[in-house]
C-alpha cells in the first residue's frame, strides 16, 4: 500500500459526531480498511512505499491512530515496512522524523533517514529508497541501488517514474526515480507518490492512494495490492470509500434563465446526493446568465451532499469558481507578478506557476 496521508482533509469543514473534520476521520478509516483486508489476506509481510502522513507533523491523535493500526499487522505476525515520502519527510534533518517513533515497535522497519537501506526477510531483500532530504543526496544513494543476491529482491520507491510525465502530482518537492534503477534486475518495484493504482510496466506498480485526496481522482478506485513472487502476479483489491461523482456538464450555450434552471433541476433532480462529494459544471454562460445564477436554488437543492462544488465557466472565458474564485485568483495573479520580478538565476518560472495553480485550485476545494 501506499499514500495512505494520515491526518489530510479538504472537501470543506464538515465534523464528524466526534468534532473530527470528517474528511480526515474518512481518510484514517481508509487505512483502517486497508489494514482489515490485509489481515484477511495473511501476506509474509507489507510494504508502505511513503506518505503514510500527509505532512511532516502530523497530530498527536493521528499519531496514534498509524500506531494502532499498525500494531494490529504485526501483532498478528506480520512485519511491516515503511519508507518516507516527500509529504512526511521534514526539510531539515534538526526537525526529525515522525516515522522514527516506529523504530520502538517489534517487527516495523521505518526507513527514512535520506539513504538506500535493505530490509531481509525471510529470503527476500526489501531494497528501500525513501526520500531524500536534497536531489544531490538522492542521486548518491542511486548508486547503491541494487538487487541483493541470492534470493528475490523487491525496490521499494516514492516518486516519479522517470519518463512519464503523467505520474507527476506537480509538487515541489516530488523526486524522480530513473528507470536504470527501476529496471536494475529486481523482482518486483512497489512504487508511492501516484495516488492512481498503475501497472508501469511489468513488475512495476504504483499501488495507489487509500483514499481521493482531490476531484483529480475522480473516477479512480482506491485500494491495496497484494503481490506474489516470484512472477510477479498482482491482485488489485478496491477499498470501500465515500463517493466522488461528477454530474453531467451543464452546455448553457443558447439557453435563457428559464431554460437554464430547467436544465438545472432535471440534472439534479435524479440524483442521489446523499453524503457524496460532488461536482457540477456549467459551461458558455453568458454574462447575464452567470451574474444571475440560481446559486441559492442549487445549494438548497445540494444540500445533502457531503461536499457540492460548482464551475461556472463564461463563454470562451476560463473556468470560474464561484465564491472563493475571485479571491484566489486575486492571489494567483499577485504571486505571478511577484515571480516575474524575482531576479533569481536559472529559475523555472512556468514550473513553479502550474504547481502554484494546482495549490490554489485545492485551497478552493
Amino acid at each position: 500500500m501506499a499514500d495512505t496521508h494520515l491526518g489530510a482533509g479538504g472537501f470543506g469543514n464538515k465534523l464528524s459526531k466526534n468534532g473530527i473534520n470528517q474528511r480526515e476521520e474518512d481518510i484514517c478509516k481508509a487505512f483502517s480498511n486497508a489494514v482489515e483486508k490485509t489481515l484477511e489476506l495473511k501476506p509474509d509481510f507489507v510494504i508502505h512505499a511513503g506518505d503514510l502522513f500527509h505532512m511532516v507533523r502530523p497530530t498527536n491523535r493521528i499519531i496514534n491512530i498509524a500506531i494502532i493500526e499498525i500494531l494490529r499487522l504485526t501483532r498478528a505476525g506480520i512485519p511491516v515496512i515503511i519508507i518516507s515520502g516527500n509529504h512526511d519527510a521534514p526539510k531539515q534533518r534538526s526537525v526529525g522524523h515522525v516515522l522514527s517513533i516506529f523504530e520502538n515497535l517489534d517487527n516495523v522497519f521505518p526507513v527514512y533517514k535520506s539513504k538506500y537501506e535493505v530490509v531481509k526477510m525471510q529470503d527476500v531483500s526489501v531494497c528501500c529508497l525513501p526520500h531524500c532530504l536534497t536531489p544531490e543526496i538522492l542521486q548518491e544513494q542511486f548508486e547503491h541501488v541494487r538487487p541483493e543476491l541470492p534470493g528475490l529482491n523487491i525496490l521499494v520507491a516514492h516518486g516519479v517514474a522517470a519518463g512519464v510525465e503523467k505520474f507527476s502530482m506537480a509538487e515541489i518537492s516530488e523526486e524522480e526515480i530513473p528507470s536504470s534503477v527501476m529496471g536494475a534486475g529486481f523482482d518486483y518495484v512497489a512504487l508511492g507518490h501516484y495516488h492512481k493504482y498503475t501497472k508501469v510496466q511489468e513488475g512495476i506498480f504504483y499501488a495507489g492512494s487509500t483514499e481521493r485526496l482531490s476531484f483529480g481522482e475522480l473516477g479512480e478506485e482506491k485500494g491495496i495490492l497484494e503481490v506474489e513472487i516470484p512472477g510477479p502476479s498482482t491482485k488489485f483489491y478496491p477499498l470501500p470509500i465515500r463517493e466522488m461523482i461528477e454530474l453531467q456538464t451543464i452546455d448553457a450555450r443558447g439557453m435563457d434563465y428559464d431554460q437554464l434552471e430547467k436544465k438545472i433541476v432535471s440534472t439534479l433532480e435524479p440524483e442521489d446526493l446523499t453524503e457524496k462529494i460532488v461536482r457540477l459544471k456549467i459551461t458558455n454562460l453568458t454574462e447575464a446568465l452567470y451574474n444571475n445564477l440560481p446559486v441559492r436554488d442549487i445549494k438548497s437543492r445540494t444540500s445533502g451532499a457531503f461536499f457540492f462544488k460548482l464551475i461556472a465557466e463564461r463563454e470562451e472565458a476560463r473556468a470560474v469558481h464561484l465564491e472563493e474564485s475571485m479571491k484566489f485568483g486575486r492571489l494567483l495573479d499577485e504571486f505571478k507578478a511577484y515571480l516575474e520580478n524575482r531576479p533569481i538565476p536559472n529559475l523555472d518560472r512556468k514550473k513553479i506557476m502550474d504547481i502554484a495553480e494546482k495549490y490554489f485550485a485545492e485551497l478552493e476545494e
